[in-house]
């Protein structure tokens, strides 16, 4: 691949925040056929100096994994155990996963970078969550929630949601109030457990 190639996609990614789409080239090296697009991702990713996350997807090799999920799923906010380790809730969660909830089917993604966990919740539970820097995070409480309510559909995590879990750095009130969304069966489950 020609240098020149290879500073104007490093450039063009870097703006894109690590992440770049195969409408990002066709903008970049415009008026090229979608062959040569192929052959110069092809080139890029053999060189390393992009990583493919999936078709028509592709990052620079440090891109954080958050940001890849948003331009994977715009719709997806990062929850779980992602959220609850960076807000000191429990341990630490694998350095290289994230896990994200979305509407839809689950998804899976795994790349030189990480792995990227889609998971699927109903429309009426898509809720909780705040945008920062163009990507949605669920609140503390409603990480915790959804971690719950995985854990009661029988989702495994790298942490026991039944006891790694610091309870006292969340707000009662706002996982109440959030608790109204929820079926009578998934509420009286999590309140025979946690005491909230």
């Amino acid at each position: 691949m020609k240098s020149t190639d290879v500073k104007n996609i490093e450039k063009w990614a870097s703006e894109l925040d690590g992440v770049i789409t195969m409408p990002d080239l066709k903008i970049l090296f415009g008026g090229q056929s979608e062959a040569a697009l192929f052959k110069k991702l092809e080139s890029a990713v053999k060189d390393k100096v992009l990583i493919k996350v999936k078709r028509g997807i592709y990052a620079l090799p440090g891109a954080p994994l958050e940001i890849i999920s948003t331009r994977i799923n715009p719709d997806s906010y990062i929850s779980t155990g992602t959220v609850l380790a960076s807000e000191a809730i429990i341990g630490s969660v694998p350095e290289r996963r994230i896990q994200a909830v979305k509407i839809g089917r689950p998804r899976v993604y795994e790349c030189e970078t990480g792995i990227i966990e889609h998971l699927s919740i109903s429309p009426d539970l898509f809720f909780g969550f705040e945008t920062v820097k163009g990507i949605k995070y669920a609140t503390v409480e409603k990480a915790f929630l959804d971690v719950c309510y995985f854990y009661y559909k029988g989702r495994r995590f790298s942490f026991d949601p039944e006891s790694d879990v610091n309870i006292n750095g969340l707000n009662a009130a706002v996982i109440s109030g959030y608790l109204r969304k929820y079926d009578r069966r998934f509420v009286s489950f999590f309140r025979r457990i946690w005491e909230i």
